[in-house]
């Protein structure tokens, strides 16, 4: 398990599950501090308490020491071996670093486990997904999750309005059919390490370096969603990274009113999705597809239009030209087609749409027009009216 650490205290690594009876688990801990933060001290904490509970320190900059009973930890201080990490680089340094050795130790025989996981100090996952076996063609796991709240109300509601935005945007791609509905969080998956080395490793990103590896991976294989208890992160507001849960949570709460702020995507951009994903077939099979006539029989003259424009400007009739070139069959056009309009492509469309159609809707304008689950009361019961049809067992909380 590789555990990118900034700016944490030693109680976090308490909340490390225990491995079942009759294995033990390595913990992959890597201090890092980004160039945009000047606190030389930022990491002090937690570098004492490795330092003083050390068994030993087989290279410099390395630490091993002993947690609980069978579970092992392996601090690699990147701040102290290489200074502070590069800004464009981040914790998908700290992660690449992690994950990185993780696989060296596989391949010379002292990992038994052929998967890597991936969380952060502020996750607790149940034991139980350490046992599990993962199915034969699943490149990834992307596991239940759920931020646990505290009271603290404007926190509390911006962090569960966040964590609806994430499943909403799942709904929308399961909605639309896409290949690329998984949840993408650094502190809930997994990968299996033969693919994790097939797409090169982790990328060298200050944020959404998880999205990336999770979207490269599932070209090469599934990424499996198990249903389950959720492995379970805490709320708060963070500058850790420059995008991503913190920092959408701090802008939520700065604006007041994180249910009537702008975050949505509106169905019309899923409408459009869907409607693109059902005319790959057809347009693999034409010689010269026209995408605005195919879109424009289902969709509004608006959305056609924009979602065409998108779509030209991404390159689809050339990526449809190429597949129709390097493909034997059918089922290999439809893969490779699926492989270039990837999770980042699908991410940047819907972006492009939403910004040419109107804007982001809020919460409220989502749920007066969805049906069941988001139109429950409290945003608690929204989330689970939601995770619920995924199979996920929610802790119970209010807000």
């Amino acid at each position: 398990m590789v555990v990118p650490c900034f700016k944490e205290q030693p109680e976090s690594f308490m909340r490390i599950p225990t491995p079942p009876m009759g294995q033990s688990l390595l913990v992959i801990g890597v201090l890092n501090r980004p160039e945009t933060d000047s606190d030389l001290n930022a990491n002090a904490s937690l570098r004492h308490y490795v330092t003083r509970n050390a068994l030993s320190a087989p290279l410099p900059g390395c630490t091993l020491c002993t947690l609980k009973p069978a579970i092992t930890l392996f601090m690699i201080d990147l701040e102290h071996i290489e200074g502070a990490t590069p800004k464009s680089e981040g914790v998908g340094r700290a992660r690449r670093v992690g994950c990185d050795l993780a696989l060296w130790l596989m391949k010379q025989g002292h990992i038994e486990s052929e998967w890597i996981y991936s969380s952060d100090a502020d996750a607790q996952w149940p034991s139980h997904y350490l046992s599990q076996s993962w199915p034969s063609d699943a490149a990834a796991i992307s596991l239940p999750f759920q931020h646990v709240i505290d009271g603290e109300a404007p926190l509390d509601q911006a962090t569960l309005v966040y964590e609806l935005w994430l499943h909403h945007y799942i709904l929308g791609l399961e909605f639309s059919a896409s290949p690329y509905a998984f949840h993408t969080l650094g502190s809930s998956c997994g990968f299996n390490a033969r693919c994790y080395a097939a797409v090169r490793g982790m990328p060298l990103r200050a944020g959404a370096e998880d999205f990336y590896l999770l979207n490269k991976l599932a070209k090469i294989g599934r990424v499996f969603r198990p249903a389950g208890p959720p492995v379970l992160i805490q709320a708060r507001a963070s500058d850790r990274v420059p995008f991503g849960t913190g920092p959408a949570v701090a802008r939520l709460m700065a604006s007041g009113e994180p249910q009537s702020t702008p975050f949505f995507y509106p169905q019309n951009n899923f409408n459009a999705l869907k409607r693109i994903l059902e005319c790959f077939p057809k347009w693999l099979n034409s010689q010269e597809p026209d995408i605005y006539q195919s879109l424009s029989q289902h969709l509004p003259e608006g959305i056609a239009g924009a979602a065409t424009a998108q779509l030209l400007k991404l390159g689809l009739p050339e990526a449809i030209k190429h597949v129709r070139r390097n493909s034997r069959d059918a089922q290999q056009r439809a893969r490779q087609l699926h492989t270039w309009f990837d999770g980042f492509k699908t991410l940047k469309f819907l972006n492009s749409l939403r910004d040419s159609t109107g804007g982001h809707q809020t919460l409220l304008q989502i749920s007066d027009k969805a049906s069941q689950p988001l139109t429950t009361k409290t945003l608690c019961s929204k989330r689970s009216a939601i995770v619920t049809q995924w199979g996920w067992e929610l802790e119970q909380d209010e807000a």
